[in-house]
């Protein structure tokens, strides 16, 4: 007979210093609470235990900070390979649902020049 396997998922938060909440996902704690908070990623599933807002975030924040493979990160949160991909769609569909809230596009030309030249003073040209 087949048993459920619940595999461990601990806060990953509780244990990492804000160094390495910040090298792991390149934002501050506060910052990836917000994200959670705004993003509302909690959904309905027939499964008996989904996936909670914070992991779904912590898995597509490491995903996209590291550009690694969907099995280290499904590792690093105690989840599975299509759960991090599921997290990672969720997450990206979420937070491009509030683009408007955060990205600006001038269309005023000489708007443009002045936010482009900004940009160049902190980005640097290559």
């Amino acid at each position: 007979m087949d048993r459920r396997v619940f595999r461990d998922r601990t806060n990953p938060l509780e244990t990492l210093s804000p160094m390495e909440i910040r090298e792991r996902y390149r934002f501050f704690l506060e910052t990836i609470l917000f994200l959670v908070n705004m993003l509302n990623l909690e959904r309905a599933t027939e499964r008996s235990c989904p996936l909670p807002p914070l992991i779904l975030t912590l898995a597509a924040l490491h995903f996209l900070a590291t550009g690694t493979h969907h099995i280290v990160t499904a590792g690093l949160h105690g989840i599975s390979r299509s759960s991090v991909s599921r997290a990672v769609k969720q997450f990206t569909d979420s937070v491009c649902l509030h683009l408007n809230d955060f990205v600006f596009f001038p269309n005023i030309e000489n708007v443009q020049r002045t936010v482009q030249k900004q940009f160049y003073n902190i980005a640097g040209a290559y």
